[in-house]
């Protein structure tokens, strides 16, 4: 039954990670500055996506310009990550992204919540899957730089974390 369940779960991340849908006229998540990643397994602490409006400035989610399914879910997602929900959270996301597979930032939190549950070596290959999705956007992908260092850090790669940080600081500086 277990072999069974394990080829399922196969199933579908191999199902998930090759939908991709045309982009949509969605606006280009950004990040707040001020946002912690998870340090310690179990806390997970992020906000609910802000994307850049027409004029440069920053908005919260918007119903009219992402499916209501989609902030529905990050919401439930963040709520139970820092509950303490890991799973949940991780399957609120796992989710979200059926709908949006095209959205970094899911790809994002996905990853922290991983981290969160110790599973370094996930966390960043979601980050690298986010920053895939992410070309131009420097705040998303140094986001996910800092969450690739502090995964390397947990899987005692000093220098590769060292590295991943000096990503993230050449991508903030645009």
């Amino acid at each position: 039954m277990n072999a069974m369940k394990s080829v399922s779960v196969v199933i579908v991340l191999l199902f998930i990670s090759g939908c991709s849908s045309a982009p949509r006229s969605t606006p280009t998540p950004v990040v707040e500055q001020g946002e912690s990643l998870p340090v310690q397994q179990g806390t997970v602490r992020y906000q609910a996506p802000v994307y850049a409006d027409a004029s440069g400035g920053t908005t919260a989610v918007n119903t009219a310009t992402q499916s209501p399914a989609v902030v529905a879910l990050l919401q439930q997602a963040e709520t139970q990550a820092n509950a303490g929900e890991l799973e949940s959270a991780a399957a609120s996301l796992e989710r979200a992204i059926r709908i949006d597979a095209r959205n970094p930032v899911i790809w994002y939190h996905l990853a922290t919540v991983r981290l969160s549950q110790g599973d370094p070596a996930q966390a960043e290959q979601l980050a690298n899957k986010s920053n895939s999705l992410a070309p131009g956007n420097h705040a998303q992908q140094s986001r996910n730089w800092i969450l690739i260092a502090e995964s390397r850090r947990q899987m005692n790669d000093r220098a590769g974390a060292a590295a991943a940080e000096q990503r993230a600081r050449e991508l903030a500086a645009h």
